[in-house]
């Protein structure tokens, strides 16, 4: 008979504290360890270095036995765009915060709408072709469930926008008289939401970035080449465009984009001898581009990059545009990392 391999020894309750304090990284179990005294401390390391080598399926179930635990406890934590202030207060200036949460009051509104809604209540509020799209996939026993869950005035509408040999077995479902189960429900919910309601969020919010990030692009080519296709967009992708051009950011247009107050963050931010650059092509046609940049930030700051100026040789027209889309891409910098905004203003998309 052969000798049966050692079983491994088992994990301790210990061990699996240190294993999930180090699953977590630095920067999450630093709070962890700082609430944990002396003798504490001093048991998850002795716990990590009696540890051997852990296979993935062991830690995945100390894991699910940590989330197990967790399920049980009457703990809780809020969350919500409140608390999400409240955290950001403490370590935002407010000004940046204010830029954050700039002009989102209705915005907010409508998220604290949607999270108090059940999940049949917010697919009534989406678009009936949609949801007609995505029930087409499923089969006629799922389709009736979802229909049956709707207002009839939403469901007759979605129906409206079906066709295919499902409807007929989908009515035939819908007939027989069927017994409220609370779990089939709950699953089938968490199955519309996981894989219609989400999803479609995610693709609108994608397809606004993609816009943007389409604006931007064509914001750093020469004026000709933007143009150019610009007038190809027009054409060909009409739909596009207006979300588009929201994104696009020309020198010209500066003033309209960039906020007052966030024009000494630009100065503060951006090499001085790169804006003393900039300025200088700002002469003459884009006089007032000029002016508004020195107009917002201190009189002293202005005069000196004033008489600066007096002493710099104007750049070739092909430097200048690169000088310009250079800092129109700073600028854009400073936008990703949440330190300006850079927005055309209601007056002018009127």
């Amino acid at each position: 008979m052969g000798v049966a391999p050692p079983q491994p020894a088992p994990i301790s309750s210990a061990q699996r504290a240190a294993v999930i304090i180090a699953l977590l990284g630095e920067s999450a179990a630093k709070p962890i360890v700082e609430k944990l005294d002396d003798a504490a401390l001093a048991k998850v390391a002795s716990a990590l270095e009696n540890l051997s080598m852990l296979t993935r399926d062991e830690l995945v179930d100390i894991v699910m036995d940590f989330i197990a635990h967790l399920r049980k406890t009457n703990g809780a934590m809020r969350g919500g765009r409140t608390r999400a202030k409240e955290v950001l207060s403490s370590v935002v200036d407010s000004n940046r915060l204010s830029l954050i949460y700039k002009d989102d009051t209705s915005e907010a509104a409508d998220d604290e709408d949607e999270e108090q809604l059940s999940v049949w209540e917010r697919l009534e509020r989406k678009d009936p072709k949609q949801v007609a799209t995505y029930l087409s996939r499923l089969s006629p026993n799922l389709i009736a469930l979802i229909l049956q869950k709707l207002d009839v005035s939403v469901s007759s509408e979605v129906l409206g926008h079906m066709e295919g040999d499902k409807l007929g077995p989908m009515i035939g479902h819908m007939v027989e008289p069927r017994k409220t189960d609370p779990g089939v429900d709950q699953v089938l919910g968490r199955m519309v939401e996981m894989e219609f309601l989400n999803a479609v969020q995610e693709e609108t919010e994608e397809a606004g970035n993609n816009l943007a990030s389409v604006g931007e692009l064509l914001s750093l080519i020469s004026t000709e080449k933007r143009d150019s296709l610009v007038a190809f967009l027009r054409s060909k992708h009409q739909d596009k465009l207006e979300g588009i051009e929201k994104s696009i950011f020309t020198i010209e247009g500066l003033p309209d984009l960039l906020p007052k107050n966030a024009v000494p963050v630009v100065f503060r931010e951006v090499d001085q001898s790169f804006l003393l650059k900039l300025l200088s092509t700002l002469q003459g046609s884009n006089s007032a581009v000029s002016d508004y940049l020195l107009g917002n930030i201190s009189s002293r700051m202005a005069d000196q990059y004033r008489d600066d100026l007096g002493g710099m040789k104007p750049l070739e027209p092909a430097a200048a545009e690169t000088v310009q889309r250079e800092f129109l891409n700073a600028l854009m910098g400073l936008k990703r990392r949440g330190l300006i905004v850079l927005e055309r203003s209601a007056e002018q998309d009127a």
